[in-house]
């Protein structure tokens, strides 16, 4: 359907942006355990393990976003039929479920009330 040097350049990009969600998965991680020992070692236990799974959940939902787009890519240029639509219909929407799911549990609200609580705690989460 595509020319062959376009669909070349297409299945790159896809491995790339895979690529680029196994690197923020485990960047991620590295990063997270990394901050949580420093945070250990400055004798604040409890907000280390806040502290990664804040890092971690962040790195997560980049990942989930990267492989969205790399199944948008797959689905609609590469293998165009209503059964990948389909498939990447459920795909997306488990995806943005899970992104919604991890977003809320780290802020501990909904998205549509972030906007109320920084105006009533200020940018630094501190009540004004």
């Amino acid at each position: 359907m595509i020319g062959s040097a376009m669909e070349s350049l297409v299945r790159w990009t896809i491995v790339g942006l895979e690529l680029a969600s196994l690197a923020a998965i485990s960047g991620g991680f590295v990063w997270a355990v990394a901050k949580s020992v420093v945070v250990q070692l400055q004798e604040k236990a409890a907000e280390g393990y806040a502290s990664f799974r804040r890092d971690l959940g962040r790195s997560t939902l980049i990942a989930l976003e990267l492989l969205v787009a790399a199944d948008i890519l797959r689905s609609l240029v590469l293998e165009p039929s209503l059964v990948n639509i389909a498939v990447l219909g459920a795909l997306v929407t488990i995806r943005t479920f899970l992104s919604f799911s991890i977003d809320v549990e780290l802020d501990g609200c909904w998205p549509w009330e972030r906007a109320k609580l920084r105006r009533m705690h200020g940018p630094d989460g501190v009540p004004s």
